[in-house]
C-alpha cells in the first residue's frame, strides 16, 4: 500500500468522487490540485531519501511517540522542498486575500518558521498557531494549521514510507499515532490479502487507524472507541446512509465522539485515505446533527 503513487492514488479517488457523487465535483475541482501537489512532494521526497527518526523502543513501550521532542530541523531541507512544491496552490486553494497570503508566504520563507509550526503541531501547541496568526493578519488560527499540515504532511508521510517493515513491527494500541502523535483522521477495514499468483491468502476485515498528520495506518481493536477505548456494545453505535453499509460512521455515545469508517475489502481501486474523506461530508453531517463529535476536526468535518 506504501509503495504505490501517492499522484496515482489521488486522482483515482477523485474521480471515483466525482463519479459516485457529483454534489461534491466542485469540492473535487477546487482541492483536486493541492491533493495532486501533496502526492507528488512526497513521491518525490521518497524518490529522494529521506533520513527516518531513531526508533526508541522504551519510549514507545511508555506510549511517546518517535517524532515527540524530536528536533524537526534535521529536516529543514525536506520540509522547504515540501513548501517550495505546495505553498502555492494551498495558498490559491483557501482562496488568502494578498495581504494574508503574502504574509504567509514571507513567513514560512524562513526555514525555521516552517520547522517552528511543524514542531508546534507535532507537539499540540495551539497557543502558538493562535499567536502567529494574530502576527500575520490571519483571521482563524484554523486556517495557519491547515496550511502548516498540508505543508509539513508531504514530509513526515514520506518519513514514515521510509521506514517502512519497522513500524509495522511496533505493537501499539493507543488511539493516537505512534509516529507523530496525532489522532486519526479515519479508520478502515483492511482489504483482502491476494499472492502474487492472484489467490486469495486472507479474508482482511481487521481494523486500522490512519494518521491525520503522517499518514501512517496501525492496528486497532476492531470494537473500540478511538477516543476513549470503550468496547460496550450497548454504548457504541454504526450509522450508514442509503444502504452503503462500506462507508461509515462509528459512534460512541459513552464519550460523545465518531470516527468515519471505510470497509477496503468493498472498494477497488483502494482509495486514497486523505481524499477520501472530502466525499463523505454527508457522513459528517449526520453525525454532527446527531449530537456527535469528531475524534479529530478536519477541514471536510467542519463543512456545512
Amino acid at each position: 500500500m506504501k509503495t504505490a503513487s501517492a499522484q496515482k492514488k489521488v486522482d483515482s479517488t477523485l474521480e471515483s468522487i466525482r463519479r459516485r457523487v457529483p454534489a461534491y465535483s466542485e469540492l473535487a475541482d477546487r482541492f483536486g490540485p493541492l491533493f495532486m501537489a501533496e502526492g507528488k512532494a512526497r513521491d518525490d521526497l521518497r524518490a529522494k531519501g529521506i533520513d527516518a527518526p531513531g526508533l526508541d523502543t522504551a519510549r514507545l513501550v511508555a506510549g511517546v511517540p518517535l517524532l515527540v521532542d524530536e528536533d524537526l530541523s534535521a529536516w529543514s531541507e525536506a520540509f522547504a522542498a515540501s513548501r517550495d512544491a505546495v505553498l502555492p496552490t494551498v495558498v490559491d486553494v483557501l482562496r488568502l486575500d494578498a495581504d494574508a497570503a503574502g504574509a504567509v508566504t514571507a513567513h514560512l520563507a524562513d526555514s525555521a518558521n516552517l520547522v517552528g509550526l511543524a514542531q508546534a503541531r507535532i507537539e499540540g501547541n495551539r497557543k502558538h498557531f493562535e499567536n502567529t496568526s494574530v502576527q500575520l493578519g490571519i483571521e482563524q488560527a484554523s486556517s495557519l494549521l491547515y496550511i502548516s499540515e498540508v505543508v509539513s504532511g508531504p514530509v513526515l508521510r514520506a518519513m514514515v514510507d521510509g521506514m517502512g517493515e519497522s513500524l509495522s513491527g511496533i505493537a501499539w494500541d493507543r488511539g493516537y499515532c505512534p509516529v507523530c502523535g496525532s489522532s486519526p483522521s479515519i479508520s478502515y477495514l483492511s482489504p483482502r490479502e491476494v499472492s502474487d499468483l492472484d489467490q486469495l491468502v486472507g479474508g482482511g476485515g481487521k481494523k486500522f487507524l490512519h494518521c491525520s498528520l503522517c499518514g501512517h495506518d496501525w492496528r486497532f481493536k476492531r470494537n473500540a472507541c478511538v477516543s476513549c477505548g470503550n468496547d460496550d456494545n450497548q454504548t457504541r453505535e454504526v450509522f450508514y446512509v442509503d444502504d452503503v453499509r462500506h462507508e461509515r460512521i462509528e459512534a460512541c455515545h459513552k464519550c460523545g465522539k465518531y470516527c468515519l469508517n471505510v470497509d477496503l475489502r468493498e472498494c477497488e481501486p483502494q482509495p486514497h485515505l486523505d481524499v477520501v474523506q472530502m466525499g463523505l461530508i454527508h457522513l459528517d453531517i449526520f453525525a454532527r446533527n446527531s449530537e456527535l463529535t469528531p475524534v479529530t476536526p478536519t477541514l471536510w468535518n467542519g463543512l456545512d
